[in-house]
């Protein structure tokens, strides 16, 4: 009876957590086509992920899962991997753009982008953009929640 409740009440903090309650990832709705992304964008966040996938997958727009997101001054789009571009322990490679200039910009330095199982954004603004949080697993019994701040051309560590 005590171990019952006590996974029942460990349960409970798990999910009231604020840190993991609020992440999210990209589905198989997720798509270019859902974004409504024109092909000028398509292009343009193609673009970046070459530069920066661990791999390279026969369609950018079937590997791909995108969605709009308000990054607080400006509008945004976070991008994940799918299958390629994902781990055994459900971690994905996943990209943040904004739009500057006219033009969709990669947030995350080629070199740093994340592999992570969820995402959140905000409350936390930095010099106007969200603070972008994730959450990885490292391994079966444990996961690693890093945040991100913009600095004023990337997000960084903090």
């Amino acid at each position: 009876m005590k171990l019952g409740a006590l996974l029942i009440l460990n349960a409970v903090l798990v999910c009231a957590s604020p840190a993991t309650s609020q992440m999210h990832n990209l589905g198989s709705k997720d798509t270019f086509a859902a974004a409504r992304l024109s092909a000028k964008e398509i292009q343009e966040i193609v673009a970046e992920v070459e530069q920066s996938a661990y791999d390279t997958p026969d369609s950018w727009e079937r590997e791909l899962r995108v969605r709009r997101v308000d990054l607080g001054t400006s509008p945004g789009i976070i991008v994940q991997g799918s299958k390629l571009l994902c781990g055994g322990t459900g971690n994905c490679q996943t990209w943040v753009f904004r739009k500057a200039g006219g033009k969709l910009i990669s947030l995350m330095a080629k070199d740093q982008v994340p592999i992570a199982e969820g995402f959140s954004l905000g409350p936390n603004l930095t010099r106007g953009i969200k603070d972008f949080s994730i959450s990885a697993n490292t391994s079966a019994d444990s996961g690693k929640n890093v945040t991100y701040k913009f600095d004023g051309n990337f997000y960084r560590t903090k």
